[in-house]
């Protein structure tokens, strides 16, 4: 066994193993991504074999492993979420460091209970919550169609006032509510202090008046975030952090280069396992699938995953931005194009927004020195 205590984390390789574990939920979302919904939920000896599976593929490579639980509406199934964690525990003696994990939760079923069982295992929750109740409620609705963001901001609330728990608030930015960006960034961040991230929703159409009000909200948002660096209580949005990072370690291929098929398994409610867990859907497209828990890992299938992801656009090899875009990014594409290396106009459009708007900001920061800015970026004492 190797001594991780003699590892720097970051040198450690981490392989992720989602959890599907059930097709039901509690909301109806306009863009959920992750198919059908109906009662349906992975059985614990499905769940155990993947886990196996996960486990001794990490230990075979060096590897640790982080396990993160999905859905439908995870929680639903919150017995066998516990039962997960205590099987991945009594086998975390194997790994070279100790197994991480998160959940993805739309919150509606969060009590301070099941926080704080949570919390005192140190899980990374990811909660959606789609800013401002007219952003939310736009697509987060109930099967009864009544919006949710009443609900979801209660179970925000017990998040933020927890003093343990890790977490970060979830945005997905569509064409039929981007229109309230602003407002809901501004919502969101006047109710929670966590990182958040704006997730573009790749698998609708939008349309060229949609990228336009884009554009402007996204400019908006950019002015929030300056205001808030001003007043020394920045707004952690992870869009805008991330392509600076990408400026200033522009050697790091992790920075923004997929891993899906080499370093992710998300494993469907039957125990199919797929590259990323946005690529789940209904657990059934053949192309995409490279195994399940009663055979293994389909090596040839997995192979050729990981050969087709990237990017084969011809435009992007000519491109300065090249290297700081998820041109790379197999999931997004495959939402964006329907291929796993073909990069879409739209995605094109909207990452050079991002990080022209990125750098645009943090050039203002950092000729004003700003306090906050600096330490954030710069201070690595």
């Amino acid at each position: 066994m190797v001594n991780s205590q003699k590892i720097h984390p970051l040198m450690i390789r981490v392989i992720t193993c989602t959890l599907c574990l059930t097709h039901d939920c509690t909301l109806r979302c306009r863009y959920c991504y992750a198919g059908r919904k109906y009662s349906h939920a992975m059985t614990r000896e499905t769940a155990q074999r993947a886990i196996d599976i996960v486990f001794d593929e990490a230990r075979a490579t060096g590897s640790s492993a982080d396990i993160s639980f999905f859905g439908g509406e995870p929680l639903m199934e919150w017995e066998l979420l516990q039962w997960c964690y205590d099987y991945a525990q009594s086998r975390a003696g194997e790994l070279i460091a100790p197994p991480r994990f998160g959940l993805t939760t739309n919150g509606t079923l969060l009590t301070a209970e099941k926080l704080n069982w949570l919390a005192e295992r140190d899980f990374l929750i990811g909660i959606s919550i789609d800013g401002s109740p007219a952003m939310h409620n736009t697509n987060r609705r109930r099967p009864d169609g009544t919006g949710s963001h009443a609900d979801v901001a209660q179970a925000l609330q017990l998040i933020e006032q927890h003093p343990r728990v890790r977490s970060q608030a979830i945005c997905v930015v569509t064409p039929n509510n981007v229109q309230h960006l602003s407002e809901g960034l501004e919502w969101l961040s006047s109710h929670y202090s966590g990182t958040i991230g704006l997730n573009i929703d790749y698998w609708s159409e939008w349309s060229d008046e949609d990228f336009d009000t884009l554009t402007s909200q996204y400019a908006l948002v950019t002015e929030q975030v300056a205001r808030s660096y001003r007043t020394g209580q920045p707004i952690l949005l992870r869009n805008i952090d991330d392509k600076i990072a990408t400026h200033l370690h522009e050697s790091d291929d992790d920075c923004v280069h997929c891993r899906i098929g080499e370093r992710e398994i998300a494993v469907s409610v039957d125990g199919n396992f797929f590259p990323c867990s946005r690529l789940v859907g209904d657990g059934d497209k053949e192309e995409l699938n490279f195994g399940n828990v009663t055979d293994g890992i389909n090596r040839a299938r997995q192979q050729y995953i990981i050969a087709t992801r990237g990017c084969s656009t011809p435009a992007c090899k000519l491109c300065s931005l090249r290297n700081r875009c998820t041109n790379s990014c197999g999931c997004t594409n495959y939402a964006s194009s329907g291929k796993l290396n073909e990069v879409s106009a739209f995605l094109c459009c909207s990452e050079k927004l991002f990080i022209n708007t990125a750098d645009q900001l943090a050039e203002q920061l950092y000729e004003e020195k700003n306090p906050a800015f600096m330490k954030r970026f710069y201070d690595f004492s």
